[in-house]
Order: C-alpha cells, then sequence, then structure tokens
C-alpha cells in the first residue's frame, strides 16, 4: 500500500516542479546542500566543523622550534611525574632494548667468495672484537659510563622523549684502552641554529643541507637549560660524512618520521599530553577525596560571633586561627562551636572505569595495548596473548629503527677502525661491496616473552616440523639468544654427561588428548645411546623431579 502511494506522489511532485520552474534536487555526486561539499570532512558550514580551522603547513611549518621546546619540556616532566606517561617510556624501552641488542656478526661468505667454515671463523673474530669493544664503558662510551647495551636504551628513551637524539662518533685514544672510537649522545635541545636565529632554506632547526640531504649538524657546547655550566653558548659544527671516506660521523636517531622533508621529530607522548594532565590531575583529585575521606571529614558550626572582653571577634578557629584534620586527631572546639559530620562518598565508585576508558585511548595512541601499559592481565588468555602480539609488533617495528638508525652504523664505524689499524685483516675491505658483505650482522634482542610456555613450545616445534620457520628463528624468539650459541652449549653439556657417566632425561612421548577422553598417561621413554658420538640430543628435554624419583624408588 504504502508502495503504491508514493509510486502515485512522485510523478505528480515532478510536475508540479516542472510546472513551476523549480529545478531538480541536485544528484548524489553532486556538493550537498548542507554540508557544502563533496566529502563531510571539509564542510565550513556544519555546525560540528566551524571552528575547525585547519591550516596547511610544510613538515617543518607544523612543527616550529618554539613549539618542540614546550613539546620537549612536558613530556620530560610528564615522565618524571605521571605515572601512565612513565609506563609509556619505560614499557618499551624494556622491551625493545632491554639487557641490549646483542651484535651477531654473519658474513656474505658467498660474496666474499669464501667457505661457510671460512665464514663461521671470520664470524668469530669479529664478535670477540666486538664485544671487547662493547662491553667495556672505557672503550665505547664518551662519559665512560654506560657500555654499548646500555647507550642504546639511553638512546631510544632520549629520542622518544624528546623526539630525537643524536650521537657524535669521536676518536679519543685513553690510556689502557685498545680503541679510539667513542660514542657521545647529544640530547635535542644542544642542535640548534647558531646564535639561535631564525631559519633558513639551507639551515632548519640546527640542521645543515645541501639539497635534500643533511650534511651537518650545529651543536651547542652547553645545554641550553642549564643552571650551572654559565660559559658563553657557542655552536660547533659537525658533519654528518667525513670529507675524504664518506663515513658516517653524526648519527640521528628519531622517535618518529611521520612526514617527507620533516628535519626534526616529535616527543613521543606529543600526541597524548593534554589528555594525560587532565587525567593526572583528575587522578590526585580523586585521590585527595579518598585520603580526607579516610579522616573525620567535618563543618564547624557557630552560634554566632563571638567577641573578647574588648568587643573584638575571636578567631575562627581559637588561638592559633587554623583547624586541621589528622589520622585520630581529638579536636577541642570552642564553646558555641558544634561540629557536622559529611559524607564526601569516597572512594568514587566510577573512578575506575572512567580512568581505563581514558588510559585505552592513551594506549591507542600509542600503540600499546591497556593490558601491556597497566601491566593488568586479567582477562583470558587467548585476549592477553592478543594484547602482547599486537604490542610486539610496535616493539619490533622501533627495535628494527634503533638498529638501522643507531646500532648497524656504529658496528660499521668500529669495523673500520677495527680494519684500519690491523687488528681485523679483512681482504677487499676497500671495495663498498665486500665490506659490506664483511659488515653484515644481525641483532637479537630480548624474547617476547609467553603467556603459557608449553604451548608456546608446541607452535614453536610445529612451525619447525612443517617448514615455515627453523630453529635460530625460535631460540631468538623464544629466548633472545643466539642459536649457535645454544646448541654449542648443549653439546658441551652432552659431552660433559658422557664423561662423568650421568645419563640425560629421556624426553617424554606426549599423546594429543581427544575430544571428550582423558590423555593416556605417560610412560618414561627408555634411555638410548647415542652411537654416532656426535654430542648430538632431542629438542625438547624434560627433567625428572627428584623427589617423585625417590618415592618411586622407595618399597
Amino acid at each position: 500500500m504504502a508502495a503504491t502511494r508514493l509510486g502515485h506522489i512522485l510523478p505528480l511532485d515532478r510536475g508540479q516542479r516542472a510546472a513551476l520552474g523549480v529545478p531538480p534536487p541536485a544528484q548524489a555526486s553532486e556538493p550537498t546542500e548542507i554540508q557544502g561539499t563533496r566529502w563531510r570532512g571539509a564542510s565550513r558550514t556544519l555546525r560540528s566543523l566551524q571552528n575547525w580551522l585547519a591550516h596547511v603547513g610544510s613538515a617543518t611549518s607544523d612543527l616550529p622550534s618554539n613549539e618542540q621546546r614546550t613539546l620537549r619540556a612536558r613530556s620530560r616532566d610528564a615522565f618524571r611525574n605521571h605515572p601512565i606517561a612513565r609506563a609509556a617510556l619505560v614499557r618499551p624501552r624494556t622491551a625493545i632494548v632491554g639487557t641490549g641488542l646483542v651484535c651477531r656478526p654473519s658474513v656474505d661468505y658467498e660474496t666474499l667468495g669464501i667457505t661457510a667454515e671460512e665464514g663461521e671463523t671470520c664470524n668469530t673474530q669479529i664478535r670477540t672484537s666486538w664485544e671487547r669493544w662493547a662491553e667495556d664503558p672505557l672503550e665505547c662510551d664518551i662519559e665512560a659510563t654506560l657500555d654499548i647495551y646500555g647507550l642504546q636504551g639511553l638512546a631510544l628513551l632520549s629520542g622518544m622523549s624528546s623526539g630525537d637524539v643524536f650521537a657524535l662518533t669521536p676518536m679519543e685514544f685513553r690510556a689502557g684502552g685498545v680503541s679510539e672510537l667513542k660514542v657521545q649522545l647529544i640530547e635535542a635541545d644542544r642542535v640548534s641554529n647558531p646564535n639561535d636565529a631564525g631559519d633558513t632554506p639551507s639551515c632548519i632547526d640546527g640542521i645543515e643541507f645541501s639539497g635534500a640531504l643533511p650534511v651537518g649538524c650545529w651543536v651547542r657546547n652547553i645545554h641550553p637549560g642549564d643552571r650551572i655550566d654559565l660559559r658563553q653558548a657557542r655552536w660547533d659544527y659537525y658533519p654528518m660524512f667525513g670529507g675524504e671516506t664518506g663515513r658516517r660521523r653524526v648519527l640521528h636517531i628519531w622517535n618518529d618520521k611521520e612526514r617527507p622533508g620533516q628535519v626534526r621529530g616529535a616527543p613521543f607522548l606529543a600526541p597524548i599530553l593534554e589528555p594525560l594532565k587532565q587525567l593526572d590531575r583528575f587522578s590526585n583529585a580523586e585521590l585527595m577525596a579518598a585520603v580526607i575521606s579516610a579522616m573525620l571529614t567535618v563543618f564547624i558550626e557557630r552560634d554566632g560571633e563571638e567577641t573578647d572582653e574588648s568587643g573584638n571577634p575571636l578567631p575562627a578557629f581559637g588561638e592559633g586561627g587554623a583547624l586541621s584534620l589528622g589520622n585520630g586527631a581529638i579536636v577541642d572546639l570552642a564553646p558555641g562551636e558544634k561540629a557536622n559530620a559529611i559524607n564526601p562518598a569516597r572512594p568514587n565508585a566510577n573512578f575506575d572505569p572512567f580512568f581505563l576508558s581514558i588510559v585505552k585511548q592513551v594506549g591507542a595512541a600509542l600503540e600499546i595495548p591497556l593490558d601491556v601499559l597497566l601491566l593488568q592481565f586479567d582477562a583470558s588468555y587467548s585476549a592477553a596473548r592478543a594484547a602482547m602480539l599486537e604490542a610486539w609488533r610496535m616493539f619490533l617495528c622501533r627495535r628494527q629503527w634503533l638498529v638501522q638508525q643507531f646500532c648497524q652504523p656504529i658496528f660499521c664505524l668500529f669495523l673500520d677502525e677495527e680494519v684500519a689499524s690491523g687488528r681485523l685483516r679483512l681482504l677487499g675491505y676497500s671495495d663498498p661491496i665486500r665490506r659490506r658483505a664483511w659488515q653484515r650482522a644481525l641483532w637479537v634482542g630480548p624474547a617476547r616473552g609467553s603467556m603459557d610456555e608449553e604451548k608456546e613450545a608446541a607452535a614453536a616445534k610445529t612451525r619447525i616440523e612443517i617448514g615455515v620457520s627453523n630453529e635460530a628463528m625460535e631460540t631468538a624468539a623464544m629466548t633472545g639468544e643466539d642459536w649457535t650459541t645454544v646448541i654449542t652449549q648443549r653439546a658441551r653439556e652432552k659431552a660433559l654427561r658422557k664423561t662423568l657417566g650421568v645419563e640425560s632425561p629421556a624426553p617424554l612421548a606426549i599423546a594429543p588428548a581427544q575430544p571428550g577422553h582423558p590423555a593416556p598417561p605417560q610412560q618414561p621413554a627408555p634411555v638410548q645411546e647415542d652411537p654416532a658420538g656426535d654430542g648430538a640430543e632431542d629438542d625438547i628435554d624434560t627433567e625428572q623431579d627428584p623427589e617423585k624419583e625417590e618415592e618411586e624408588a622407595a618399597p
């Protein structure tokens, strides 16, 4: 019935419009009369968008130096004083770097024209030299405080809190040392235009350009916020690349480069500073209200104004002129005064849901799930594991950035010095192609961890068996260790067990449980001797419980 009426009305409406000369309504492909644009987000007439005045600016214009300074100062203040802000910065630092990204040299022996065995020998030599330099703060740190792994964490944390950080590579020989190469981290505030001058097309925010290529940076000799070193400010120029060799001399470690042509980075907390500050004020107010409600909360009511013998009004709260509350405090009121108790209704039952909803938005902006940000894994196993996996997507991405911008360039500079000094002899190192083959390396960081180690181990075994992974990848992912180191140590343990006559624990054959049926009892497999005597053993080892063995052996 409705369709029939509509069919009669539409022709009548078209006829009336044609008789009156009214133009037909605009088609869907044309701008609508209400929003005035084809894209609602571009409308300037919608009430919800009238006050949204966004301007188009370049990558440098949208991040001027004065706003950079404010963002850095507020980001560092939030890191010092706001629990959520601190968690948002230290959580990635712990997962991305942790105890350090360990270098595992992996020369391209095919490009070098050597055998795999010769390549492993070279890897061992390079690794020994690298660890000698990297693990000694006197050798690698200009401040002689941190080893290379501590410098990795500091570079990451400083870059995220300030937007970027710079690393100089001066050559300085110290008594008792071997290498001259040192790493000097420079905070973002010290890199600026000479004499705090304005930006020019060839010098922006302390970075010198030759066309689109950054060729150097100007570094202030003292921090602009230093209240101790009051020397006259001086700016020194450091070229990004060596003039004769083209080697990297200054490293620029970014928090995130978001636009082409961007010169400096914005702090990691920049997008969430305003809601973070509001959330901190709200939390502090609720905390103070809860503390006060735990005490005796009263209003003092007086019958009338009291005066002394001369007619002067008496203080509101006796001789001291003030009244304070405390834990178990007993207050003696003046004559004519009485205390009326109130109920502040604290703690607020709605505080936690509101707090968590804001933290979820903060975590979404930073790519850190709520469970990981608060270390609160109270949901199901699947939800907790999904949160960890999503967080590790970001962690692994930023780990790769750190390797590309800091770790690998430092390793290449180290090899350059070792070859130039004669401590390492790498044939054909002067050739750029062979040099890159010698400089190849893997960087192994902390493992992701697991919610259920048994399930994770079974999944790793399945991936290896179906051919989508290998033992080296799974060892690095599950433990953060190098597979070569693990298998070599296992071979030593196997040989030592045979020498001492100690039998290796036998693996347990675990049969999968069928739906609706319990798993069959586990029987220990018989111990088999290794006929080859090559020191290899099965991938999965299980240790027997000594107490259980004693109980079974007891009569």
